[in-house]
């Protein structure tokens, strides 16, 4: 037995010296069409759009067979022909935003802030959507054929069970997703703040914990059940979301929207929330804000202005809300904005 330990000792220490990025990525094809930024000694960044906006992907690679890629998503979706692979399990953490993932007619599900979804490559992806158009998060593919022997001693030496995983993702061909919950945010949330030069060890160590804690997905039957929705539930939500907010100066009632719409109220009430994560009230009140966000940075209307173009009749209504939301008026916000630019370039929250 301490033969076997040294071995592997000698192999985890050849394992983690190891730092050679590969020519390709596995999981640039859960992405579709990327372009190259930027080549570090680490990492690689690319960039990717379409006529829903832009995102940029910081890809690592942890191990021979395992890539951990940070999101930074502000479109609507990417890659709706995803290819199906054998072996490989695709992991995603939604930090911030929302992420809809479609499996044919009838599986539509959606991640949450601080959710956790596992599943099989060979569930074939239709769409991979952001409904708040912005998403950041981390993913991570692993590719079963191609970790080494040294790592999959390290895993045994660790009891994590990499024979239950697969069996029961990629054998089952399953979806699952996980609420948030303190042990996810334990594994992931210094993922997103570790020093750069401790990030390459960091992120080793963090996703040998993570595949440690999905060894019991057994145990945890009961935070694995989601809501999926009809697809056509889905896009006639779309539809209503499109429709209130084509023109922000009109106001909606559920009733309104209900009938025109064919669906009733309860209906309308629970795929929103699940499509969107809020209330068509609240989903609506966020829009106009960001709207207002947008003009006050890039127009010079006045804020009485912007406050008609965005539907509310009372400019202080307008004003207490903005400052509510964002922590300043919108007076306040222009002002400090405008200080900012004069010495950096501002990236602010996009619709």
């Amino acid at each position: 037995m301490l033969t076997y330990e040294k071995q592997a000792l000698s192999g985890t220490i050849e394992v983690l010296l190891r730092s050679e990025l590969p020519d390709e990525f596995e999981g640039t094809k859960l992405y579709g069409s990327l372009e190259e930024d930027e080549l570090r000694q680490d990492c690689k960044i690319f960039r990717l759009s379409n006529e829903t906006g832009h995102g940029r992907i910081t890809v690592y690679q942890v191990f021979s067979g395992i890539e951990l890629y940070y999101n930074d998503m502000h479109m609507g979706y990417c890659n709706q022909n995803q290819a199906t692979v054998k072996n490989m399990i695709e992991i995603n953490h939604c930090l911030i935003g929302r992420f809809e993932c479609s499996f044919g007619e009838n599986s539509c599900c959606y991640m949450a802030e601080g959710d956790l979804s596992i599943s099989s490559m060979m569930k074939k992806k239709s769409n991979s959507c952001f409904p708040l158009n912005h998403y950041h998060g981390i993913s991570i593919v692993i590719n079963l054929d191609e970790l080494l022997p040294e790592i999959r001693q390290i895993m045994e030496l660790l009891n994590i069970d990499l024979h239950y995983i697969q069996k029961y993702i990629c054998e089952g061909n399953r979806c699952c997703i996980m609420r948030a919950n303190p042990s996810i945010e334990h594994i992931f949330s210094e993922l997103y703040h570790v020093r750069e030069k401790r990030k390459p060890g960091y992120m080793k160590v963090k996703m040998l914990e993570l595949l440690l804690f999905l060894s019991d997905l057994n145990t945890a039957e009961e935070v694995l059940q989601t809501d999926y929705f009809n697809q056509n539930q889905v896009a006639l939500i779309k539809a209503v979301a499109s429709y209130i907010t084509e023109d922000l100066t009109a106001h909606h009632t559920i009733e309104q929207l209900s009938q025109k719409f064919a669906i009733s109220t309860t209906a309308l009430k629970k795929c929103f929330r699940g499509v969107y994560g809020t209330s068509v009230y609240s989903y609506l009140r966020t829009y106009r804000l960001q709207v207002a966000k947008k003009l006050l940075l890039e127009t010079e209307s006045s804020v009485t202005e912007i406050a008609s173009k965005i539907g509310y009749e009372n400019p202080n209504k307008f004003t207490s809300a903005f400052k509510e939301t964002y922590g300043s008026s919108p007076t306040e916000f222009r002002k400090s904005v405008r200080l900012d630019r004069s010495g950096s370039v501002w990236s602010g929250e996009e619709i």
